[in-house]
């Protein structure tokens, strides 16, 4: 299997507070699929305590996998690479809202 390239195209949608990231994978000679994650920044009331400062900041995002269309061979890879652009941004993790 050969490395795959990926591109990120980002967004906003107004009405839901959120940004979506869409993602374009391909390898030298074909598209192998794409995938779009929308981040949240969640509001102190989520939480018990209230959080104070960059930490606090990069605590409240949320990521939700909303769409995942990528080739079965290349499903691994293309999930490392969004998982770590996810934690590059300060997201640590990623939930799914995928519907079979």
């Amino acid at each position: 299997m050969s490395e795959i390239e990926m591109k990120v195209i980002p967004s906003y949608i107004d009405d839901e507070l959120a940004i979506v990231f869409h993602f374009e994978f391909k390898t030298s000679q074909m598209k192998v699929g794409e995938a779009k994650v929308y981040t949240y920044k969640l509001t102190d009331s989520h939480f018990k305590t209230p959080s104070a400062g960059p930490k606090g900041f990069r605590r409240n995002k949320h990521a939700v996998l909303k769409e995942f269309e990528i080739i079965e061979e290349y499903r691994y890879i293309a999930l490392k690479k969004i998982s770590h652009f996810l934690k590059v941004i300060g997201i640590p993790a990623v939930a799914q809202d995928l519907i079979a």
